[in-house]
């Protein structure tokens, strides 16, 4: 009886080496292995482009703002010009005005014979009869928007308020304090 013990015992201990080496031949075999790789691997893909798609739209997102802000940078460029453009037209003229002005007082104070000069457009020719009156016109208009610019502006009120109150554009103000104060505003 001790031989057949022994024997069944021999049996389970064979059956069960056996039954051990199957199980870890199959969990250190290289197919388990490599499927477990690669569902890692799908696993890291599949991350990797949830996050490249999100910093793209990010990316699209921030250059569409970047876009915007330039398109408004150019706006405002286009307009800095342009009231540059009638700043400069506006001191062209008032320098034109400004050296016939000290021509026509000092031939008056001289005694001379007094000699009517003809206003003059930019480019040098002639105004017209209609475009002189509406210039000594101007001309008569023009101390009272500096005495109301000057006085606007002695009360501490900006270029911008004052040019809206008067109706006047920012330039002609700034032009008007500018020669009144000497430069010093």
């Amino acid at each position: 009886m001790t031989a057949v013990f022994a024997g069944i015992l021999l049996l389970l201990m064979a059956g069960g080496f056996f039954y051990l080496k199957i199980r870890v031949d199959r969990v250190v075999s290289g197919e388990e292995w490599i499927r477990k790789i690669r569902d890692e691997i799908d696993q890291l893909v599949l991350e990797m482009n949830q996050t490249a798609e999100r910093n793209v739209a990010l990316l699209e997102n921030r250059v569409k703002a970047l876009q915007d802000l330039l398109q408004e940078a150019d706006r405002k460029l286009k307009v800095l010009r342009n009231e540059s453009d009638k700043n400069d037209i506006s001191r062209q003229l008032y320098t034109h005005l400004k050296k016939q002005a000290p021509i026509q007082s000092a031939e008056a104070s001289e005694g001379e014979t007094t000699v009517e000069l003809s206003p003059r457009d930019p480019e040098g020719g002639t105004l017209s009869a209609p475009a002189a009156s509406r210039e000594q016109e101007e001309t008569r208009q023009a101390p009272l928007l500096k005495d109301q610019v000057m006085e606007l502006y002695g009360q501490g009120f900006s270029a911008e308020i004052i040019s809206q109150k008067l109706g006047a554009s920012i330039s002609e103000v700034d032009l008007i304090v500018n020669l009144s104060t000497g430069g010093r505003s």
